[in-house]
């Protein structure tokens, strides 16, 4: 069954990098900027039987990182069927209550 493959991240940017002219090695200074979602369309038998998962997601995500970009692996979900969409005024409603 084709499913998604939802690959949670933690998204750094290389605050080095803003300067960097490009030559020499480019200066590290990671900070955190919040989380990353990447989404592999996937066959969900075959992914729910692999014994090294987190192990592969962990190298692909990484591979995704460049001198101004870095993601690490944090947690993934296979998102079976859709998700169900609610209607942001249930939460407003709630929150005017506060």
């Amino acid at each position: 069954m084709k499913s998604k493959l939802k690959i949670h991240s933690q998204f750094y940017e290389n605050y080095g990098a803003h300067d960097w002219d490009g030559n020499g090695d480019c200066p590290q200074s990671w900070k955190p900027k919040g989380g990353h979602t990447f989404e592999i369309e996937v066959d969900s038998d075959v992914v729910m039987y692999s014994t090294k998962l987190e192990s592969h997601l962990t190298e692909i995500v990484a591979s995704q990182s460049n001198d101004y970009e870095k993601f690490e692996y944090m947690e993934h979900e296979l998102e079976i069927v859709q998700p169900s969409v609610l209607d942001s005024e249930l939460l407003y409603s709630l929150l005017r209550t506060e």
